[in-house]
């Protein structure tokens, strides 16, 4: 009966998901579902979900969300995207350079479908028909996404630490060798593919002090919260009014920023996620997934992968990923202590789904953006992404996770 009551909610997921139903809405609908299968009384839910609204918890995350989408939103209405593109091409290795260094530091600005900021940018480099679309597309989204691992202002990274308890710190450091493995599988299945056109360039100062004027507000962020311990949606909030009183933007600029920063929808993904772990800890759904593990006698890490893969490919979205395969996999993760190593496992696992999936607003905007051929872009993918999956189990069966706590 457990087993029919989870596959019943997954499935109302899966089903809501095809419907383009957002991913807050769905969550928060499949906890309601969740708790009326299991029997928990409408009073409880609703006195968890008030808890949840006053919970800093709650309020720190969906001040952080909603400060580093009006953050970004804000450096692309500058136009410091366009001055990054300028510094990255006057660097020695030029052409080759400046693919592998572009959209990672677009990435380094959180926000949905940022793959479409850097294509452009791309698209200005990779001149000629030696490269076609597919290729483009494949490098731009493939670069894009290796920060991700590891950049503590990222949702999904933030949302870790929410749902599991892991400090931001740890899951950083943890998962930083995954962006190591990913850069190098990069750099030789595409970055060994261009034309360096600027060898003879011995110039690195000037280009580097031009990259770092145009993502000095990320960098601000980071460094306040790392030095001066501080909430990280206070570190984002001091980085945006510095850029605003040197910037100076205009009226209408800042009013999109803000526009999109301070969406509902965006609200309700926060709520949606964390509602849906309060149905999951309150009707005793997360404590029967490692249960149905051993009566059908899985191995953990095939669960681990299964869940969270699904989860990823269903949704394209780390913070998705994230915030449904981590509540169902409780016990595994983080209940009743934390396993750093589980983490690192469900991440990698949701990940790769992630860039698999056609639901992936980044590839599906790149691919448009190129014009390219979206088979023809997996298959551009495909032998990376095997490879991402091989030595990043490698990385979970080494010692290196046994660093940071319990395996």
């Amino acid at each position: 009966m457990e087993a029919v009551k989870l596959v019943a909610v997954f499935v109302i997921i899966i089903l809501a998901l095809r419907k383009k139903l957002s991913v807050g809405v769905t969550l928060f609908g499949a906890g309601v579902i969740t708790s009326l299968l299991y029997g928990v009384e409408l009073s409880a839910l609703l006195d968890g979900y008030w808890e949840l609204v006053k919970s800093k918890r709650f309020i720190s995350l969906t001040s952080v969300i909603v400060l580093i989408t009006t953050l970004g939103r804000l450096l692309k209405e500058l136009k410091f995207l366009e001055r990054l593109s300028e510094a990255c091409k006057g660097l020695p290795g030029g052409n080759k350079t400046a693919v592998a260094v572009l959209p990672p530091l677009v990435g380094l600005m959180p926000m949905p479908g940022g793959s479409l900021l850097s294509a452009p940018l791309v698209d200005n480099v990779l001149v000629g028909s030696q490269y076609p679309p597919e290729f483009r597309t494949a490098s731009n989204y493939w670069f894009r996404h290796i920060v991700e691992f590891f950049w503590p202002i990222y949702p999904g990274i933030i949302l870790t630490e929410a749902i599991t308890g892991l400090p931001i710190g740890t899951v950083s450091l943890m998962q930083f060798p995954l962006t190591v493995i990913m850069a190098v599988i990069g750099l030789a299945f595409f970055i060994r593919k261009i034309d360096n056109n600027n060898a003879a360039a011995t110039h690195f100062w000037r280009p580097l002090l031009g990259i770092l004027s145009s993502i000095w507000p990320i960098a601000l962020a980071i460094i306040v919260y790392a030095i001066l311990k501080v909430d990280l949606a206070l570190a984002v909030l001091i980085s945006f009014i510095v850029l605003v009183a040197v910037a100076r933007p205009p009226k209408d600029n800042l009013l999109r920023a803000l526009k999109e920063g301070l969406s509902f929808k965006l609200v309700f993904l926060v709520f949606g996620t964390l509602s849906f772990q309060t149905a999951l800890e309150l009707s005793g759904a997360i404590g029967s997934i490692p249960r149905l593990s051993l009566q059908f006698n899985l191995p953990e890490e095939l669960l681990i992968f299964l869940v969270c893969f699904a989860a990823g490919i269903l949704t394209g979205m780390v913070a998705a990923f994230v915030a449904l395969g981590y509540t169902l996999l409780a016990g595994f993760l983080y209940q009743p202590e934390i396993m750093p190593s589980h983490i690192l496992l469900a991440y990698l696992s949701g990940y790769l789904g992630m860039m698999l999936s056609p639901t992936h607003l980044c590839l599906i905007l790149t691919n448009e953006y190129f014009k390219s051929d979206l088979l023809r872009v997996y298959r551009q993918l495909a032998i990376p992404v095997i490879l991402l999956a091989l030595f990043g189990f490698l990385l979970y069966l080494s010692p290196w996770t046994a660093l940071f706590g319990p395996s």
